[in-house]
């Protein structure tokens, strides 16, 4: 290798930037001896290139250890000349409790952005109109009729409305066979109204759909009944015999099991249906206290109304009125039965909290049951 020479380096006779002097080390710590290097000529002339480009012009050359690149100069100053901590913001007279609380913008971190919450919005707004029990009293009939999933299958209104009729009587004797309260009952045909509202009488047995709707009502209504019990009942009613004399052996031994995982399957399909939304509020309540207010508990007009409320059950005014309107109308029609014009009486109209159109439609359909 061909020998090269290098140019001398100059001598650096600093304590205090010499590599391996061990008394270095006490640069920070030993304040007698930084007073002592101070005092020399050359410890301050090496002192003043630590900043730079002083250090040339004092000492006409820079040193070798000396880098010049600006942010390692900057670190070494950092090193060798720290600065003084800042003073905290608590130093000195505390602040009120209201300046201690609010954030400091000179040493707390900014807050990120907070986005605004939307407001709050009720199940029943969210809904569709055709969910919920709110918002099923805004359908017009025009627009149930015009929406039946039957009318695609070929079922027209006239049609629907016998078959609506016939299981509203079969679960009225199933329920009576079963000794349940007319709430009961009133709520299970409530729940077939909605479900065949959904979907098609072709594709579904709708005395099937009922039984299975007056097991889920008399749970939901805390009447509850047990399955065989319903079972053993409906079997009955359909075929107007005891479930003992039915020839149930032309039919297999397991027909009993089929037909109680028909009625599970179709109490599922129910609640899928419905949206798991069973809370049904029936006119019986509004028609007692407004009467009672009214002065005609006690009467003849108290049980014929009552009895209109029942027949009512067999359309769909529950999809389309509020129990106070179903009330109000049938209470009008009854007093009309007994030749007694109820509207003169001062409160009907704030009692039963409704309008005279209201009236007049759910009076409308209450004739055509008749």
């Amino acid at each position: 290798m061909s020998s090269q020479s290098f140019p001398a380096r100059p001598a650096i006779n600093h304590p205090h930037l010499h590599p391996y002097r061990e008394d270095s080390l006490l640069f920070h710590t030993n304040t007698r001896r930084r007073r002592r290097d101070h005092d020399d000529t050359y410890g301050a002339v090496s002192h003043a290139h630590l900043f730079g480009a002083d250090a040339a012009a004092v000492t006409g050359t820079a040193p070798y250890n000396v880098p010049c690149d600006s942010l390692a100069l900057s670190h070494l100053q950092e090193r060798f000349f720290p600065l003084p901590p800042r003073p905290h913001p608590t130093v000195g007279a505390p602040p009120p409790k209201r300046v201690r609380l609010a954030p400091d913008p000179r040493w707390d971190p900014p807050l990120p952005p907070q986005t605004p919450h939307p407001a709050p919005v009720s199940a029943a707004s969210e809904r569709p109109r055709s969910g919920g029990a709110a918002s099923r009293a805004l359908l017009s009939r025009e627009e149930i009729e015009r929406r039946s999933p039957s009318r695609r299958d070929g079922i027209d209104s006239a049609l629907e409305a016998r078959l609506r009729a016939s299981y509203c009587a079969y679960l009225r004797c199933l329920g009576i066979r079963l000794r349940l309260p007319q709430t009961t009952i009133a709520t299970a045909v409530v729940f077939c109204h909605r479900f065949f509202f959904h979907r098609s009488h072709a594709c579904h047995d709708r005395f099937l759909v009922a039984s299975a709707a007056l097991f889920l009502a008399a749970k939901s209504e805390e009447t509850a009944c047990l399955l065989n019990t319903v079972l053993r009942a409906s079997c009955e009613v359909s075929q107007n015999q005891e479930f003992n004399l039915l020839p149930y052996m032309l039919r297999g031994q397991d027909w009993f099991e089929q037909y109680r995982e028909s009625v599970i399957q179709a109490e599922q399909m129910i609640l899928i249906t419905l949206d798991f939304e069973l809370e049904v509020v029936h006119p019986y309540a509004s028609l007692s206290l407004a009467l009672s207010k009214l002065g005609l508990f006690h009467t003849v007009l108290f049980n014929v109304a009552w009895n209109l409320i029942n027949e009512g059950l067999q359309s769909s005014l529950w999809l389309q009125f509020k129990p106070h309107h179903i009330a109000a109308g049938a209470a009008f029609l009854a007093a009309k039965f007994l030749r007694y014009d109820i509207t003169f009486h001062p409160n009907f109209w704030h009692e039963f909290k409704t309008t005279p159109y209201i009236l007049q439609d759910v009076v409308q359909q209450l004739k055509e049951l008749l």
